[in-house]
């Protein structure tokens, strides 16, 4: 199955029904991100623009956390807690509830899978959130010294893509970014990290949210909720 939250896709790949009955246990620590999106066509202050907070947990808890959108009518949160999986609008208190029936390990948060459908930036469509600086040292990307940030240093990974090049920028000396961007035919598009840490593990975040109308989805391989 797979939910699509706005610019942000998670992706619960369906493949056999082992997952269903396993029982993983809770990870000690998640990593806690807000980031913001700047591009082409993207205006500041609009909904697209609003920062978004991003919790993920091991290979089997995510938390996202959607602005609202007033003129949707949407405040979206999406929670995977394997092998369940929620999508709720917080505004109309309804969401969907589905049951993943793939193997472990295939939680997914992708970055640039919403801009790329035709998969034309090659290996970048498989970058996630959390795992941003492994992504890039795996694919062989460049380090370089990177650009000084209110009078501080940073590091710096490029990456060669068909359009130009992926730049991951971070702290100095650690594994926090700082921003991503990438190029496309139509510009750079750019993911600023407002906040980056990692904490304890909180398993309240990731519990089925009471107060909401509950739609349960059966098992269907390659649909799409959400």
């Amino acid at each position: 199955m797979r939910l699509v939250t706005g610019l942000l896709a998670i992706t619960v790949l369906s493949s056999s029904t082992a997952i269903v009955n396993a029982k993983f246990e809770r990870p000690d620590n998640m990593t806690k991100m807000v980031v913001r999106l700047m591009g082409p066509g993207i205006k500041p202050k609009s909904f697209s623009a609003l920062p978004k907070t991003i919790y993920r947990a091991g290979p089997h808890y995510a938390r996202i956390e959607d602005p609202p959108d007033a003129r949707q009518k949407i405040h979206k949160l999406t929670i995977i807690a394997e092998p369940d999986a929620y999508s709720i609008n917080l505004i109309d208190k309804k969401g969907i509830h589905a049951v993943d029936q793939g193997s472990a390990n295939d939680l997914h948060l992708p970055v640039v899978l919403p801009f790329d459908p035709k998969h034309q930036l090659g290996k970048l469509d498989r970058l996630e959130f959390g795992n941003e600086e492994e992504f890039f040292k795996n694919a062989g990307a460049t380090p370089e010294a990177g650009p000084m940030i209110n009078a501080k240093p940073t590091d710096a990974l490029r990456l060669t893509i068909p359009t130009g090049s992926a730049l991951l920028v971070l702290r100095s000396g650690t594994h926090q970014p700082v921003f991503l961007s990438w190029q496309t035919k139509e510009g750079t598009y750019k993911y600023e990290y407002i906040e980056y840490k990692d904490m304890p593990f909180d398993g309240s975040l990731f519990k089925k949210p009471g107060g909401i109308t509950y739609k349960e989805i059966l098992p269907d391989k390659g649909s799409e909720v959400g």
